[in-house]
């Protein structure tokens, strides 16, 4: 019989699990308001020629380069509700950086790239053409 009871307790979880409502889910997540939330994926890249291979102008030039990409993605929402967001939240980031040597006739270079991704709800027709 201990493989009945086994079952007894697993539907009996099963149920409980089914008919308990998702109280935690709700308070992590607090969506848009609105109906129109449409994710934007806005990539950033660049490169910048160093002024040479010291191991501090390097480091000192991707702490900068990723500065930049962090203004970069804070200043998107507002492009974006300037042409199509009612509303806009940043989700995700992803920046880095490599330093570049390719041979030695091209100076050393910080590439630099970035991935911002923004759930916005979207403006109506309406207020799209009254810009």
């Amino acid at each position: 019989m201990p493989g009945r009871r086994l079952k007894t307790i697993l539907a009996t979880i099963m149920l409980v699990a089914v008919a308990s409502p998702p109280a935690a889910s709700s308070r992590i997540v607090s969506p848009i308001p609105g109906h129109n939330v449409v994710n934007v994926n806005v990539s950033m890249n660049m490169e910048i020629p160093l002024a040479d291979a010291n191991a501090d102008t390097m480091a000192e030039a991707q702490i900068q380069g990723r500065k930049m990409l962090y203004r970069l993605a804070t200043s998107e929402c507002p492009i974006l509700k300037e042409t199509i967001a009612k509303t806009c939240r940043l989700t995700n980031l992803n920046v880095s950086t490599q330093i570049r040597r390719n041979n030695n006739v091209t100076p050393v270079s910080l590439y630099l790239n970035g991935n911002a991704q923004f759930a916005v709800t979207l403006k109506s027709a309406e207020e799209t053409k009254q810009q």
